[in-house]
């Protein structure tokens, strides 16, 4: 089903995956005030729809995102009490972003800088064009990350790699940019449409419980030691394994030789 259009994007809810595109090309997809308040009644109404599997978050024209508007941010340098607000609004969408319950792809095709580099950082699995231009770009107007960069980004790339990117407020060539294992994969224009497809019939063959399980395991170990980690990867394997019926249904299917039934309550 299409959701109705919203001011700064739309929801299209598909038999058991949803798609995000952003609507606003011709502001290039910039982050305003209608965003700051749409984008997260959409994101909690597909964390509370069981069927869906899986998220896309995608764009029209030639700009994925290119961050805060600039109508708002002329505001928010006048007023420092609504840049806070701008911030701490942002900070909480992305946070919720990359805590859903299932897997986020994001595919950009055009310009991600600043706030919308951020965005990206949020999602779990990142597919670029070839053609793409990211970056952080923060400081080359002489001011530092405030969405999540200075965070996110080293636990990508490491500590000095974030720096580089983060203080040069360069363009990452989109191959680099998998070399470093700040995104996923690159594809040529032409084919990333059917990559990003197949990349979303295999996420959603497997239940949402799953995925959401996976998420937390990893997110977890980021600050503990392997010692640690391991040890918890197991808590979680415990919780999940002997306290929810999918993962059983997963194996005893396999070796039955039919197809899962996977519940809608996970």
């Amino acid at each position: 089903m299409k959701e109705e259009l919203i001011n700064t994007h739309t929801l299209d809810i598909q038999k058991n995956f949803a798609v995000i595109e952003f609507t606003r090309p011709k502001e290039l997809n910039s982050i305003n005030e209608d965003f700051l308040s749409e984008f997260p009644e959409t994101l909690e109404l597909i964390e509370k729809n069981p069927e869906i599997r899986a998220l896309l978050i995608k764009s029209q024209g030639k700009a994925f995102c290119v961050g805060l508007d600039l109508k708002l941010l002329k505001k928010a340098f006048s007023d420092d009490a609504y840049f806070t607000s701008v911030l701490e609004r942002l900070r909480k969408i992305y946070l919720d972003l990359e805590n859903l319950t299932l897997p986020v792809v994001c595919q950009v095709e055009g310009i991600a800088r600043a706030g919308g580099f951020e965005l990206l950082l949020s999602c779990d699995i990142v597919y670029l064009s070839n053609k793409a231009k990211i970056g952080d770009n923060h400081t080359h107007f002489s001011v530092p990350p405030g969405g999540g960069s200075s965070s996110r980004l080293p636990k990508l790339v490491g500590s000095n790699i974030a720096k580089e990117i983060i203080m040069t407020a360069d363009w990452l060539d989109p191959f680099y940019a998998e070399k470093i294992g700040l995104v996923n994969k690159v594809y040529k224009s032409e084919e990333i449409d059917e990559k990003v497809k197949q990349l979303l019939e295999n996420l959603t063959q497997k239940p949402r419980s799953v995925h959401r399980i996976t998420k937390e395991m990893v997110s977890s170990s980021l600050n503990l030691s392997t010692e640690e980690g391991t040890k918890k990867e197991i808590e979680i394997f415990k919780k999940y394994t002997f306290g929810e019926k999918d993962a059983k249904e997963g194996f005893f299917a396999f070796v039955e030789g039919r197809d899962p039934d996977w519940k809608i309550k996970n």
